[in-house]
């Protein structure tokens, strides 16, 4: 556990334009500094980072944060690297509390204990196994591989875990995924005998496991933690902490179905490779990539559980694709997944075959006329009243367009009659759109926030007493003002961070949104003042109602000086 209070001092130390510009190129742009977003692919810079503000957003994207949360995104770092690297950069010493103890009411910090205390359990069984190691062996891993993705082992016996946790019986175990109770309460290891994957989130903890068995006889092929608090199969994806460096380096990301895929492909070199777990593609996957690439490529076997997956994954993705990206199809030969064509053929062989990947629109209409051949009128009847509900999903304008423009020449029809039989209208791009945000109106609530955020030294002692409604708004000007008080003096960058653990990442997108777009030059001194009075105004009738409904309840005797007062003067009112 790192003390808040050395954060503070970090982010008050450390100049997030020289982090950045360690790491890419920065020009000068007026107050600020800008460069084209190493989170997305792009052509015009619309990455900026303030110096003054202490935090980098980009307009294209939305990625944000301060020195810290670079380091994370960019690097791939966990957050306590990240904190290790800023502090070395600047002289300073990590200093640890004590972690937390485990009581009832911290289950997930109990979950995310008890996970991590048997993934390195499942890694010292792993050296002690020599059926484990030579099994990896011969799947071509070395040592150092298995290293980089905390590879274990959880041997054979039903109950190898109670050498482990001192509560075998603790209902934790269960809810970590770790035990299972049988209808009759018998306790016993979820995994045994099975290679042991880790699965990490984007902090870099440990919240599940994939198992992979070692004897061909055993069932199933994988088998993979349950749904708990911490892992949600729809969310994760396996190895994604370790390629995010390698994704945006590369320009794209292969999809795969397994761990060994992942892990094989790593061993030889190539690191931009994530797996699903267990589950399809889903729309929150496919979110999740496109912060590191707008280059996506489905990787699936030849055969028909191949393609069966491949066609779901790319329903599950169409929501999601923008004309900004590219979703490919990657399919092998018959009888190989990547982690075996790699080793039988090459990495160069694997790589032009991910090249020579089909895009999205092409993939479509080959899936739909494999068995078509659009010979006869109900043929073709039949392969649109396939592809209308996949526009009904797709909603990238020119894409659909061209799409569009390809079905017609498919199907002998133009624009106009394609999109009367698909029942979509004809949507075209918009021209001269601008990558900046409109400055939209915002409360008066909110601008006060983003002020005190610039400047919190014009924070003032009584700002706290008219904020008291559970309004969100409210609840953030107190929250600015509560960090500054309990911390001192602070900066931008050092108010977000704090913020971003109380509040919605989408709030918080949208604040550093509409601080980037505030002039730095701005006086803001009697901006914050004309503020406080108007806020305190229009609040006064609630503070008014709850300073009654307060005093009421209280009987004459127990009423202060101040509180019948201000009675009296109500009933004057």
């Amino acid at each position: 556990m790192i003390p808040e209070s050395f954060i503070q001092e970090l982010l008050s130390r450390v100049d997030v334009v020289d982090i950045i510009d360690k790491r890419i190129t920065l020009k000068k742009a007026g107050a600020n500094f800008v460069a084209c977003c190493p989170f997305h692919q792009e052509k015009t810079p619309s990455f900026t980072v303030s110096p003054s503000k202490q935090f980098y957003h980009c307009f294209g994207c939305g990625e944000h944060g301060s020195a810290i949360s670079f380091l994370i995104e960019y690097e791939g770092l966990s957050f306590v690297e990240a904190i290790n690297e800023l502090a070395n950069s600047v002289g300073l010493k990590v200093p640890n509390e004590t972690p937390l103890k485990l009581e009832k009411n911290s289950e997930y910090v109990n979950l995310e204990d008890a996970v991590k205390t048997a993934s390195i359990f499942y890694q010292k069984q792993l050296r002690k196994s020599p059926e484990a190691i030579s099994y990896l062996k011969a799947r071509g891993l070395t040592g150092q591989i298995a290293k980089e993705f905390s590879i274990g082992y959880a041997p054979e016996g039903w109950q190898n875990l109670k050498n482990v946790f001192k509560n075998y019986e603790n209902d934790i175990l269960i809810k970590a995924g770790l035990v299972i109770k049988n209808d009759k309460g018998k306790l016993y290891d979820r995994f045994r005998h099975r290679i042991i994957f880790p699965i990490y989130n984007d902090k870099g903890s440990v919240i599940g496991f994939g198992g992979r068995i070692i004897n061909p006889e055993d069932t199933p092929k994988y088998y993979n933690s349950p749904e708990t608090p911490l892992f949600q199969k729809s969310y994760e994806l396996y190895g994604l902490l370790t390629a995010r460096k390698s994704i945006r380096e590369k320009g794209y990301v292969l999809v795969v179905e397994g761990y060994m895929d992942v892990v094989g492909l790593a061993q030889k070199e190539i690191k931009n490779a994530v797996a699903t777990l267990g589950t399809a593609t889903t729309a929150f996957h496919i979110k999740k990539l496109i912060r590191y690439t707008q280059e996506i490529i489905f990787c699936f076997d030849g055969d028909d559980a191949g393609r069966s997956a491949a066609w779901r994954a790319m329903n599950n993705s169409l929501e999601s694709v923008t004309d900004n990206m590219q979703l490919k199809f990657l399919f092998l030969p018959d009888g190989h997944d990547p982690d075996s064509f790699i080793r039988e053929h090459s990495v160069n062989e694997f790589e032009l075959l991910a090249k020579e990947a089909i895009p999205l629109t092409e993939y479509i209409i080959k899936y739909l006329t494999i068995n078509n051949d659009l010979a006869t009128q109900e043929k073709k009847v039949k392969f649109l009243n396939e592809i209308e509900p996949i526009f009904k999903e797709l909603n990238a304008s020119k894409l659909s367009l061209l799409f569009k423009k390809r079905i017609s020449e498919l199907i002998n029809l133009n624009l106009e009659e394609i999109n009367q039989v698909l029942k979509t209208k004809n949507v075209y791009p918009k021209k001269n759109s601008s990558k900046l945000p409109d400055r939209l109106p915002i409360s008066r609530v909110r601008k006060f926030c983003l002020l005190l955020i610039l400047r919190p030294d014009l924070i003032k002692q009584e700002d706290s007493e008219f904020f008291i409604s559970e309004d969100e708004e409210d609840k953030l000007a107190l929250s600015i003002i509560e960090i500054t008080k309990e911390n001192g003096e602070y900066n931008s960058a050092m108010i977000l961070h704090f913020l971003g653990t109380r509040f919605d990442k989408e709030l918080i997108k949208q604040i550093h949104m509409q601080l980037s777009i505030f002039d730095d030059e701005m006086e803001m001194d009697d901006e914050i003042n004309a503020l406080r009075a108007s806020i305190k105004k229009s609040h006064s009738s609630l503070i008014n109602k709850q300073r009654l409904n307060e005093a009421t309840k209280k009987g004459l005797d127990s009423l202060s000086e101040e509180e019948k007062d201000f009675l009296k003067n109500i009933g004057k009112g």
